[in-house]
């Protein structure tokens, strides 16, 4: 890990009148526009602001920002970094330890690979040099500075930063002032989330709150509506949505955000917000991804084909990655499996686990799993998209991806694992449920298992015959010799309930006193084993099988007998073989 050196640590100053430069043209319309995701836009805006205003830190970091917003997969590309360092650095040799570049350049850093602890001595530099001086205020951090800092570990990746140090240093500033910025409960909000999904509740509050400072605040009502469209919450999505675009009827994201969500569900809505999100949205030509994503998903799948691959032949695959996965459906839907994965694999390997969405995965599952050995890779790729995955349906999802995996290529302990993991985020079984783990487990050949899955499947289902034959069939793995009396229990418990529709149950009842014949044989317990055959000769009456068995069963009593009293002691016992089943 590289290690990051304080910048200009030797050079401190008070940057209250840092902070006081007024920039010649609000800067708060750029920050509009990259909330907007129009990074194009905003681009251009902050280029203009930073000509007009050369000098001013706080113009240059946000000239930074919008350069690091130039990408397509939520990674800035190598060429924009460069081009924000180039611009920090530069500022940063012309005016010493101004706060504002200080932060832009522990975003550099932490992108590079910088050490967390350095990144975060340079953030602190910042924060005490412009605490305020004056008034009420006096000693507190400012607000603009601290938004700055969420900002930035906002935007970077989950597995990349602090986010929990950007989350104190917000909460610690919001519970400072009675009157806050509402940009600072949209900073605490993403970093919330950055956090893990199980942070979802006070992301919202923290949005909400946003909302409570700017009730028109179309960026936090869009955020709170991602929140619940990561839960599958269609009403609260579709309110916080539709609630966005009237507070901004130019909110483009929203609009894509009905579009993914409908895309498989409603075709004709997914149409009208995709042409909506293109109106609001910057031009640019990937947006043909869209549209070619739109006429796979309306079965126009040749032409779907045909722009996907006209997007690769123009370069666009290296910058916009999704491609490859229109490009990897488009080939499975032909049957090309080969060329389906050879989009689908280096993309699923290569993109970064947050940005990879749940129908990514269930792609690369059915085409990988197509290709011997494959399993255990997909397997840890699911495991990645469970971590940072905060819907519980899609984690139900991933998991039943996992299990039927490695159901299909009979691997069934690996299977039982993931379908158990299932059930437990699950809750409550269904019968199916106890069906399932019960069939993994005897196809995994683990009687113990299976045994005490069938006893909850019985005790949760008592009139259901599954649960019974799924113990007995246990016991046959744990038993096999059948001298254990392990199998010798089971069938009993499972002859109490067949027992009470013999005429129904008549198949199952001989077979389970064929083997309790066999046990019986096994153990010498003879007088049983002729009370067994005389069992299966009520519902079979006059079997010659039986018949015969039963009586070499009581000449072998009658001869253990003397043998036991001391008798005939030269007399033997004849081996019995139990009689087959019918």
């Amino acid at each position: 890990m590289k290690k990051l050196v304080l910048l200009f640590i030797g050079v401190v100053f008070v940057a209250a009148g840092l902070l006081a430069q007024t920039p010649v043209a609000p800067l708060t319309e750029g920050v509009k526009l990259l909330n907007y995701e129009k990074n194009k836009s905003a681009l251009v805006f902050f280029k203009e602001a930073l000509d007009k205003n050369p000098a001013d830190g706080e113009t240059i970091f946000w000239y930074g920002q919008a350069l690091l917003a130039q990408n397509y997969n939520g990674i800035p590309t190598a060429e924009f970094i460069k081009k924000a360092k180039d611009a920090y650095q530069a500022g940063l040799q012309a005016k010493g330890n101004d706060p504002w570049l200080l932060i832009g350049m522990s975003h550099i850093q932490s992108l590079e690979g910088a050490d967390a602890n350095a990144v975060k001595q340079n953030l602190e530099v910042a924060i005490t040099t412009t605490l305020n001086t004056k008034g009420k205020a006096k000693g507190k951090p400012n607000q603009e500075i601290i938004n700055a800092i969420g900002r930035v570990f906002a935007e970077l990746p989950i597995s990349v930063g602090d986010h929990k140090y950007a989350v104190d240093k917000l909460k610690e500033t919001v519970s400072a002032y009675d009157a806050v910025s509402a940009d600072l409960y949209l900073s605490l909000g993403i970093n919330y989330l950055k956090l893990g999904g199980e942070n979802g509740g006070d992301a919202v509050t923290a949005f909400q709150n946003a909302i409570s400072k700017d009730p028109k605040n179309a960026y936090a009502y869009y955020r709170i509506g991602k929140v619940y469209q990561t839960q599958s919450n269609q009403e609260s999505l579709e309110e916080n949505y539709k609630k966005a675009i009237e507070a901004d009827i130019a909110v483009a994201p929203a609009y894509f955000a009905l579009y993914d969500f409908y895309k498989d569900k409603n075709s004709s809505l997914a149409k009208a917000n995709l042409d909506l999100f293109l109106k609001y949205a910057d031009k640019d030509p990937l947006f043909d991804y869209y549209s070619a994503d739109y006429l796979y998903r309306s079965g126009q799948f040749d032409q779907s084909l045909e722009k996907a691959k006209a997007m690769e032949a123009a370069g666009n695959l290296t910058i916009f990655p999704t491609l490859a996965v229109l490009l990897a459906k488009n080939y499975d839907h032909k049957g090309d499996s080969i060329l389906a994965k050879s989009y689908i694999e280096p993309y699923i390997n290569n993109t970064p686990t947050d940005k990879i969405a749940s129908s990514d995965y269930e792609l690369a599952i059915k085409i990988l799993s197509r290709f011997s050995g494959n399993q255990q890779a997909l397997a840890a790729l699911l495991d990645k998209a469970i971590a940072v995955d905060s819907s519980k349906e899609n984690k139900l999802k991933f998991y039943k991806l996992g299990a039927d995996m490695f159901e299909k290529a009979t691997i069934y302990s690996e299977a039982l694992k993931w379908y158990t993991n299932l059930i437990k985020l699950k809750g409550a079984k269904a019968e199916f449920d106890y069906y399932k783990l019960a069939s993994l487990a005897l196809n995994a050949k683990n009687g113990p298992v299976t045994m005490e899955i069938a006893k909850q499947y019985v005790a949760a289902f008592p009139e259901k015959p599954q649960g019974y034959n799924f113990n007995t069939k246990g016991a046959a793995l744990v038993d096999s010799s059948n001298n254990q009396g392990i199998l010798f229990e089971a069938v009993n418990f499972q002859n109490q309930f067949l027992l009470k529709d013999s005429v129904k149950n008549k198949q199952a009842l001989i077979n389970n006193y064929y083997t309790l014949i066999g046990y019986y044989n096994e153990t010498k317990g003879y007088d049983n084993a002729v009370v067994m055959c005389d069992k299966v000769l009520e519902l079979v009456p006059n079997d010659p099988t039986t018949l015969q068995a039963k009586a070499q069963f009581v000449k072998n009593a009658e001869i253990l007998k003397k043998m036991q009293a001391g008798k005939g002691a030269k007399a033997a016992v004849s081996d019995t073989t139990a009689p087959k089943k019918n």
